[in-house]
């Protein structure tokens, strides 16, 4: 089912988001992937057909990993907003770390070992969306957890290189808090418009060539929506370092 004719009362109140062919009783399984025949075919990130506060647990195994290292803070809040207080998550993310401490064991100093864990690292890459373009540390996602409105509440290693974490929804995002400054985003017309003051508001400068080319070629695509270009910029390194200096 697509966005479009998508009633979000009609399913149940838990979430299996990036679910693959994870299909789960019970759940609302969602996946940006047609092929993957999932209840509703859509950008888990960003989920404004789903209404705020509904669901008592969001399962996301094996998909952070697949989103842009910038991406991970705003689909925490976007995660966050989706949950009623009390509400569950239950992530499984690779830890870098251990993966690595994999890589230097003796058992795997060799060529067909190393091609395995370079999977691990990097996702298979056999289609699309299966890439990994992010990997975690436990102190890294301590501060986004407490940054976000999470509190780990169970923690564990499997495989002896994958975080397996539940945490619990005890507060608002820090990042959705802030957001909320852009307000209601109106229809927009004029691509150069929003780029020049959605630049200007979050970084503090006019665009870049290379930026202005990127952001309009997928706004005017519908490959992104404004939302997912404010999205992407209110999480990069550039406005994290900004909003550092500033505090």
């Amino acid at each position: 089912m697509t966005p479009v004719d998508f009633d979000a009362s009609r399913w149940p109140t838990r979430l299996n988001l990036g679910c693959g062919f994870d299909h789960r009783e019970g759940y609302l399984n969602v996946d940006f992937q047609s092929f993957h025949e999932p209840d509703l075919v859509a950008d888990v990130g960003d989920l404004p057909m789903l209404p705020s506060g509904r669901y008592s647990e969001i399962v996301a195994q094996d998909v952070l990993e697949h989103l842009p290292r910038t991406a991970t803070v705003p689909t925490l809040a976007e995660w966050n907003r989706l949950l009623m207080p009390g509400g569950r998550l239950v992530l499984r993310v690779p830890s870098l770390f251990d993966l690595v401490d994999l890589f230097r064991r003796p058992e795997n100093l060799n060529p067909n070992r190393q091609e395995a864990l370079m999977q691990f690292l990097f996702g298979t890459q056999a289609y699309t969306g299966d890439t990994h373009l992010t990997s975690f540390t436990r102190l890294l996602l301590e501060r986004q957890f407490e940054d976000e409105g999470f509190r780990p509440v169970e923690w564990s290693l499997r495989d002896e290189w994958l975080f397996e974490i539940e945490a619990e929804k005890v507060g608002e995002s820090r990042f959705a808090m802030s957001f909320a400054r852009f307000g209601p985003l109106p229809a927009q017309t004029d691509v150069d418009a929003f780029l020049d003051a959605a630049y200007q508001q979050i970084l503090g400068r006019a665009p870049d060539e290379a930026g202005r080319y990127y952001f309009a070629g997928v706004l005017r695509s519908g490959e992104l929506t404004y939302r997912n270009v404010l999205l992407q910029l209110e999480g990069s390194a550039e406005a994290q370092a900004r909003s550092a200096t500033s505090a």
